[in-house]
């Protein structure tokens, strides 16, 4: 069961966005890798961002049995992309490693230039 299921008003992409994206270790917290603050800085930070990362932020069980895709959430109710966030989630559930990175990177590339 995802925790993303309510839907909420879409927003410009473009504009800062707060609180901003920030990609951190799953194993040092305090580590950051990156952050973004709407869709074109993710599309340019996404390919300097360790695979092992942006998985933990992608799909992750919590100890209540329920899924996280915490980039799923922040499209959702943050930034107000509803479609995107659901691609997100299902990429999150079906692709690891270095595959998972790739076609993220595809994916926020291609809709952001589709916007």
């Amino acid at each position: 069961m995802l925790k993303s299921e309510l839907n909420s008003k879409n927003k410009e992409t473009t504009k800062p966005i707060n609180p901003p994206f920030v990609f951190r270790d799953p194993n040092s917290p305090k580590k950051i890798y990156g952050s973004a603050c709407n869709l074109q800085e993710l599309a340019e930070i996404l390919p300097f961002i360790p695979y092992f990362s942006i998985e933990y932020h992608l799909y992750r069980i919590e100890s209540d049995d329920t899924v996280s895709s915490d980039l799923g959430l922040w499209m959702r109710y943050i930034v107000g992309l509803n479609s995107l966030s659901d691609e997100i989630e299902q990429l999150g559930a079906s692709v690891e490693g270095l595959e998972l990175k790739d076609k993220l990177v595809n994916l926020i590339d291609s809709y952001y230039l589709q916007q």
